[in-house]
């Protein structure tokens, strides 16, 4: 009797544990993961600060987030499907969208403003270089050849008397530039901050020009992106993706000293540094006016076939004033 009992309580037995079981994690909720992928540079330091607060985990949304050396390296990783969403500069997406790839803006990343320079044109201090004329026949290295340092050099070049066509350009990450430049292997190249205060600092290297400057007085230099069918398919991650960065920026833009160790972990600069150089985002929202510069001089040096309007690279999934 008892055997029989037993015997016929055991599959509700196992039926409630198996509920009992089966409950939490048919309740728990995965977050959607957004493989990223950026440069460490300054302007990324919202993505930084957005991590460590765990603000995305907040939003409903799991971002994990991959260095890569160049702006170039992400853009190819977001059009191989390696990553879901990139930070840039604008030139290497304006070159993409130009032979058909679907990159589209999401967010704005870091604004030159000539009154108050992001990057430069370094030569050594006992360089006879004094102006673009100078740089004919001479080599100048860039963190990736025909994205944003290269283009600042070469316009900066012809806008100064000399010919481009006549410099030789290598490759180079910009933690190897000033090396590179110290041991005569190249002979100017231009660099962003941090690595500006950090070359001249060393007392071997001197200001040349304004590269970016040669470009447009203020522009967007970078921005956060995707392409058109991940963004389509994604709606509810993008969205909340570009809130945090929005937000994000902002807090960093008021916090600089909270922010300067942070951004020095990730660039493996000393933090004194950084708070001397760091810059706050000065745009939360994508503005087609800033974006046109980068797009006219890609086709005057002929990295693009011809000019395009800015507002085909900006996405609709774009946080717009007022939102």
């Amino acid at each position: 009797m008892k055997k029989s009992f037993f015997s016929a309580l055991l599959p509700s037995i196992g039926w409630l544990l198996a509920c009992a079981l089966a409950g939490p994690i048919a309740g728990a909720q995965t977050l959607p993961t957004l493989r990223v992928a950026a440069p460490p540079a300054e302007d990324v330091a919202p993505i930084y600060y957005a991590l460590k607060a765990g603000l995305f985990t907040k939003a409903g949304i799991d971002v994990q987030l991959t260095s890569m050396s160049s702006g170039a390296a992400v853009a190819a990783a977001v059009a191989g499907g390696a990553v879901d969403i990139g930070f840039s500069s604008l030139q290497g997406l304006i070159a993409g969208h130009a032979r058909g790839l679907p990159f589209q803006l999401i967010a704005p990343g870091g604004v030159y403003d000539d009154k108050d320079p992001y990057a430069y044109l370094l030569v050594r201090a006992d360089s006879a270089i004094r102006s673009g004329k100078d740089l004919n026949g001479k080599t100048i290295g860039a963190p990736a050849l025909k994205d944003l340092d290269w283009v600042a050099s070469v316009a900066w070049m012809e806008q100064h008397g000399g010919d481009p066509k006549t410099a030789k350009f290598i490759e180079l990450p910009s933690s190897a530039l000033g090396p590179a430049l110290l041991e005569g292997r190249i002979d100017a190249f231009t660099v962003g901050e941090p690595w500006v205060q950090a070359y001249l600092d060393g007392g071997k290297m001197r200001i040349l020009g304004k590269s970016f400057g040669a470009i447009a007085p203020t522009f967007l230099m970078t921005g956060w992106f995707a392409t058109r069918d991940y963004i389509a398919k994604n709606q509810e991650a993008v969205a909340k993706f570009v809130q945090v960065i929005r937000d994000a920026s902002i807090y960093a833009a008021s916090h600089r000293a909270e922010i300067a160790p942070l951004l020095a972990s990730y660039t493996k600069l000393d933090p004194d540094l950084i708070a001397k150089t760091i810059k706050g985002p000065s745009v939360v929202y994508l503005d087609p006016k800033l974006i046109q510069p980068m797009i006219d001089v890609a086709a005057k040096y002929h990295i693009i076939a011809q000019p395009f309007g800015a507002g085909d690279l900006i996405s609709p999934a774009a946080l717009k004033a007022g939102r």
